[in-house]
Order: C-alpha cells, then sequence, then structure tokens
C-alpha cells in the first residue's frame, strides 16, 4: 500500500468532485475499463470525490461526457507539481539546501557540554579544565582527541580516579569519579573505648571484650565511656585491648512537623498561549502569535525534535492559572503533620532502631499553622568505638 502511494505521489495525481445523477455507471465504466481511481467518498447522492493519476483523468473525461457527469479538479498533488512549484521559487529551493548544508556543518561541532561528578567532584572546576584542554562549546569534534584529552585530564588532576568523554551528536557527555580516601576503620589490635553517641538509659549490654564501666539501669550522656579497653587488675600488668560491646539503650527523640491549615494553590482556567522556539548553539528565534501576559501561569515544556538533532525546537505551552484557597480540617492536619514527624525521625534513626513509645502534642499557630511536637521513646544501640590515646589514659612507661 505504501508503494502505491510512493509511486502516485512521484507520478503526480489530482484530488477530483464528479458531480451527477448517474454516478454509480461513471464508476462501472472506469473500473470496467481498468482505470484506477482511489479514495472515493461520496459527499450527496449527486456528487464523490477521488483521487486519480494524471494519466487516469484524461481517460475518465470520455466516461463522463457519455455519463453526463461534470468533474472538476480540486487541487494538483505529487512532485510533477511541487517541482513545477520550486522552479518558480528558485531562492526557496536555494535557501533550503542552504538551510541543510548549514545543518550538517554545525552538526560536526560540539555545541553542549554536560558534566556528571562522582564523590564530590567540582562540576564547574571539570568544565574549566576541560575548557583548557580544548573541549569547550562550538570546538570541532574533529579537532579533539578524546583517548588524548582523558589521558591528560588525569595526569593533571591527581583527585581524579576515572573520566569518560562520550561524543554524541552535539552534545559531550563526561562523567568525571573522584578518588574516595578510605574511611578510618580502627583494627582489631588497635585498642578503643564504647563510649555513648548519645543520651540515654542502658536496657540491654552485651560486652564481648573490655571492661564494662557502666550497668544495665544507668543513665549515660553522650562521650561517657561505658566500656573501657583499658584493663587493671592487681598485682597485673596493665593491658590495651579492642573494646567490642552491643550497648542497647533507651533514648528519646523530640521532632516537630508544620502543616498549613490555608494553603493558595493555583488551578488552570482554559486559556494558554504557545510558544515555540528554535535553538541552534547560543541562537534562539523565538516565534510567538501574542505576549504572555497572565498573572500567574504553569509552564510545559517540551521538545519536537529528537534529542541529538543540532538544531532543537521546543514548544512551550503557558497554561494560565488562578489562586485557590484550600482549607484542610484540624483532624486531618494533625494526622498529616504527625505522620510527616515521624518520617522524618525514621530518616534520623538507623534501621535496626526500633520505636517503643510516643507522646503527641499539637498546637495552632496564629490560626494558619497547626504545629506537631511529637516525643518518641526509642531502643536503639548507642555503642560506638573511639580510640585510646596512650598518653592521655595508659602508663607508657
Amino acid at each position: 500500500m505504501l508503494a502505491i502511494k510512493l509511486w502516485n505521489f512521484f507520478r503526480g495525481y489530482a484530488i477530483i468532485k464528479v458531480e451527477g445523477l448517474a454516478i454509480e455507471k461513471f464508476l462501472n465504466l472506469i473500473m470496467a475499463n481498468d482505470i484506477y481511481i482511489w479514495d472515493v467518498e461520496r459527499k450527496s447522492y449527486t456528487t464523490i470525490v477521488a483521487k486519480v493519476s494524471l494519466r487516469g483523468f484524461k481517460e475518465i473525461l470520455p466516461y463522463a461526457r457519455k455519463t453526463n457527469c461534470r468533474v472538476f479538479v480540486l487541487s494538483k498533488k505529487g512532485f510533477p507539481f511541487l517541482a513545477l512549484h520550486l522552479k518558480r521559487r528558485k531562492m526557496l529551493v536555494f535557501g533550503a539546501l542552504l538551510c541543510f548544508v548549514l545543518i550538517y556543518i554545525f552538526s560536526t561541532f560540539i555545541w553542549r557540554i554536560e558534566v556528571e561528578a562522582v564523590n564530590n567532584v567540582d562540576k564547574e572546576v571539570v568544565i574549566e579544565k576541560l575548557s583548557k584542554l580544548g573541549l569547550k562549546p562550538g570546538i570541532s569534534k574533529f579537532a579533539i582527541d578524546i583517548d588524548k584529552l582523558e589521558t591528560q585530564f588525569l595526569i593533571e588532576n591527581d583527585n581524579v580516579s576515572w573520566i569518560g568523554i562520550n561524543v554524541k551528536g552535539t552534545n559531550a557527555f563526561v562523567k568525571v569519579i573522584g578518588k574516595v580516601k578510605p574511611k578510618e576503620v580502627l583494627s582489631k589490635d588497635e585498642p578503643c573505648n564504647i563510649i555513648a553517641k548519645r543520651d540515654g538509659i542502658i536496657y540491654k549490654m552485651t560486652v564481648l571484650e573490655g571492661e564494662a564501666v557502666k550497668k544495665v539501669g544507668d543513665t549515660v550522656k553522650a562521650g561517657d565511656i561505658i566500656v573501657t579497653g583499658i584493663i587493671e587488675k592487681p598485682g597485673l600488668e596493665t593491658r590495651f585491648v579492642h573494646a567490642n560491646a552491643e550497648v542497647i539503650a533507651r533514648t528519646w527523640y523530640e521532632v516537630y512537623a508544620d502543616v498549613e491549615l490555608k494553603k493558595q494553590v493555583f488551578e488552570r482556567t482554559n486559556n494558554s498561549i504557545t510558544i515555540t522556539k528554535i535553538i541552534l548553539g547560543n541562537n534562539t528565534i523565538t516565534i510567538s502569535p501574542k505576549k504572555v501576559d497572565f498573572k500567574t501561569f504553569d509552564k510545559e515544556e517540551k521538545s519536537i525534535t529528537p534529542p541529538n538533532f543540532p538544531v532543537k525546537i521546543v514548544k512551550e505551552v503557558y497554561h494560565e492559572t488562578k489562586a485557590k484557597t484550600l482549607v484542610v480540617s484540624y483532624s486531618e492536619a494533625q494526622n498529616i503533620a504527625f505522620q510527616k514527624a515521624l518520617e522524618n525521625l525514621k530518616n534520623v534513626l538507623s534501621k535496626d532502631s526500633k520505636i517503643v513509645g510516643k507522646k503527641e502534642n499539637a498546637t495552632v499557630i496564629q490560626n494558619r499553622i497547626l504545629r506537631a511536637n511529637l516525643i518518641v521513646e526509642v531502643l536503639e544501640n548507642i555503642g560506638i568505638e573511639e580510640k585510646i590515646s596512650y598518653i592521655q589514659e595508659g602508663n607508657i612507661d
């Protein structure tokens, strides 16, 4: 079917209207004589619209006269008519060819550099250093050696472990991974204490190595030693060990969350304005039917062209919005606020922590905001390692 449509397009065809009282007889005659017409559409009892090739148009005229039907040409389509039209508008053809040539030339340049930085690498610094090495917007793809540039970048930047540059279309995608400093982990042979990371009451304690300084039921403050790695026994030499213990304590957190009882939301009206932008490098052509004069609006943006196409066509739709006051009931706001406060706390707690109790309180501020105050009791491991300073805690004589 597609092949037939292409064939008819290159040969040219006409869209015709046939009027008469013997339409069926007319159609039967041309079909009997193998004259091909297509897309036949009946408009009324005495009128049809159809498509016919240029050769077929000449062949149907005798049968139209024979059946007293009149044939009108509504429009002419296809390559022959398009070529004739373009022949009269040589500057248009020249402009189109020039446009394609310019698009090809511009597609051989890099116009945008996108940097993805990992492990505390500054994007701006990367862009600046790449620019010094030759990779910057407006540079020809043929003027840079990617492998050489990557190697030189690694040589000049000790804090980078890997760089990858991928050129797609007119875009250069750069990924830089910084070197990660190894986290200091105390060796099992290195003496340490177990201290409290926050205030609490010891609920359960399991000591695997070291000597307990606190016991179950004791109140501890952040920084207090719970299990010491300094073992002192009468008549024996002082030993320094790597203390190891699990200290489960009852701790308390106080968290807040606010919810507006009255808040303003914006809803779309039926008014909108569409703007088309043609972007080529740093140049932008804006096509707009009128100025966007909405006081408030939502903006939708959609790219019409493929991602790597050198010329970017963007369609922007501005939807007018109007303010509306949304009222939230006290009970609904209370539920939302408490849930929000609890979620904030869960983001802070470790996975092994367990919430065992909570006290809720809500207050309204200026008849506008509901503030939830949540006091939560948690069972969590508060023991952390602290390296022993021999000079302060041990005898080095």
